[in-house]
């Protein structure tokens, strides 16, 4: 992946007028396939705004700059490529020296290195993404019973209060029932008085 965004960022650099991002995308991946099959759309894609991997993509630049190993390609790297891509049908036979299978066999293990690195990262991302998921769920889980709890209790309160009025008119009732029975025993007691006077005996004004 590290020699696909170095390709990438040449073809930036050209700037060419009429050419958008996909454009110089394309541009990128045919270079790359001059050597190999590009592969790994998908993780570049997904890697290509990360702050972590645009960090790791440096830091390999610039430790392959300095070690000779591998260098993003320039303008005149890629001119060059231009120029081989048009001769290759005129010389293809020339048997690969020690310098050149040195060479490839550096940029192979830088490109392993870089998508290893590729692989390390999504794992990385996919981790926390699933551990962020897990944390949200927890939460989301103690936020339902606490409101599960609260439910219960106003429920509870509301049977509470509910108890507390039917015996509270039970009450009520009971004493209304009191107050009639003495009323009428009073109005019995007065009856009874006034039937037991003698009318004879009651003087005459």
């Amino acid at each position: 992946m590290n020699k696909f965004c170095g390709h990438k960022e040449a073809i930036d650099k050209l700037n060419e007028s009429g050419k958008n991002e996909q454009d110089r995308i394309d541009d990128a991946v045919q270079m790359y396939e001059r050597t190999e099959p590009f592969t790994i759309m998908h993780c570049w894609k997904i890697l290509r705004n990360e702050a972590k991997w645009n960090n790791k993509f440096l830091e390999l630049n610039n430790s392959t700059s300095l070690d000779g190993m591998s260098s993003p390609p320039t303008q005149g790297h890629i001119a060059a490529g231009h120029a081989e891509s048009r001769n290759e049908n005129i010389d293809t036979s020339h048997p690969e020296g020690r310098d050149s299978a040195k060479r490839r066999r550096s940029k192979s293990f830088t490109e392993t290195s870089s998508s290893s690195t590729a692989v390390e990262v999504l794992q990385r991302l996919q981790e926390k993404s699933e551990k962020t998921e897990l944390k949200q769920d927890q939460q989301m889980a103690e936020i339902l019973s606490r409101k599960d709890e609260k439910i219960k209790i106003q429920r509870d309160l509301f049977n509470l209060q509910k108890k507390h009025m039917k015996m509270s008119m039970q009450q009520k009732k009971k004493e209304n029932a009191i107050r009639e029975k003495e009323s009428e025993a009073q109005l019995i007691s007065a009856e009874s008085s006034i039937m037991s006077i003698d009318i004879e005996k009651v003087p005459l004004i």
